[in-house]
């Protein structure tokens, strides 16, 4: 997430939603489209859309018990010869330099927890011609590929309303409707725009606003999302949180210095909220 993506976010929540849904919203895929298939014997599977996304939200997951696999589903090189401000700051000469930095930036903070992750061919939002490039189909033959089988998948939840993230958990909701067990995980730093709610952490830090409707803003389009407070809300011990920060100071050209500071503050590296999604809601609303 660029410093300017982080500025949109603060300032126009409702307008991301409504990209989101307008992109996004079409009916549930067929089982033809391909998918990881429900195995209990299998590892379970984190979809981190982009290369951080597992690392910062699902850190006790990465670091816990049992097999787990990780695959970034928007993570195709982009083509050479493009480059911003961020290759700029960081010398590089294009997009593409900097994005097979930030895979092995990934593969470091990954190591750390054991894990290694599965690069997917999908380009990102800013990457792709057009938003109706990628859909559900897509990123599902895809992860076919790569992982055929899992016991559980966690996915994004969308708060913040990026596309990709959006993508991902439309994938995730339409394995749920054949029968694959979903967890979502709330995204750092997205869900800390305003401050964990009180309920997450309640020591702080979070300004008085209710941080409650800011993610259920959101969430709307997930009926099979238990209440909000029901979330299982994991508090990472001194041992896991040091871990997780280390991991965190691995991604230079993936998080600026600003956001990589704020999530070593406080409470916002030591918890992570999840919902255990209740098959039966259409997946297609």
């Amino acid at each position: 997430m660029t410093p300017s993506s982080k500025r949109r976010l603060s300032r126009a929540p409702a307008s991301l939603l409504r990209r989101s849904r307008r992109l996004l919203e079409r009916a549930a895929p067929a089982a033809s489209a391909g998918g990881p298939q429900f195995d209990p014997q299998a590892a379970a599977l984190v979809l981190s859309p982009h290369w951080d996304d597992a690392v910062l939200s699902c850190w006790s997951v990465l670091a816990g018990a049992g097999e787990v696999t990780v695959a970034n589903v928007f993570a195709a090189l982009p083509a050479a010869g493009a480059s911003g401000p961020w290759e700029a700051f960081a010398g590089l000469r294009d997009s593409r330099e900097r994005a097979q930095g930030r895979i092995e930036e990934d593969a470091r903070a990954l190591a750390l927890a054991g894990r290694t992750a599965y690069n997917l061919a999908l380009p990102a939002i800013q990457h792709r011609d057009g938003p109706d490039a990628v859909g559900v189909p897509a990123v599902r033959r895809m992860l076919a590929d790569a992982v055929p089988r899992a016991s559980l998948v966690y996915a994004p939840a969308g708060i913040g309303g990026h596309v990709d993230h959006v993508l991902a958990r439309r994938c995730a909701r339409s394995l749920l409707g054949e029968g694959m067990p979903v967890t979502l995980y709330a995204e750092l730093p997205y869900c800390v725009t305003h401050g964990w709610p009180a309920w997450v952490a309640a020591e702080g830090p979070h300004d008085g606003g209710d941080v409650d409707a800011y993610w259920e803003a959101f969430l709307g389009d997930v009926p099979e999302m238990p209440p909000l407070r029901e979330g299982r809300v994991v508090r990472l011990d001194a041992g896991a949180a040091a871990a997780k920060l280390e991991a965190i100071g691995c991604y230079e050209l993936s998080l600026g210095m600003a956001t990589r500071e704020m999530l070593a503050a406080g409470a916002f590296h030591t918890a992570e909220v999840m919902w255990e999604l209740t098959p039966g809601a259409d997946p297609g609303s």
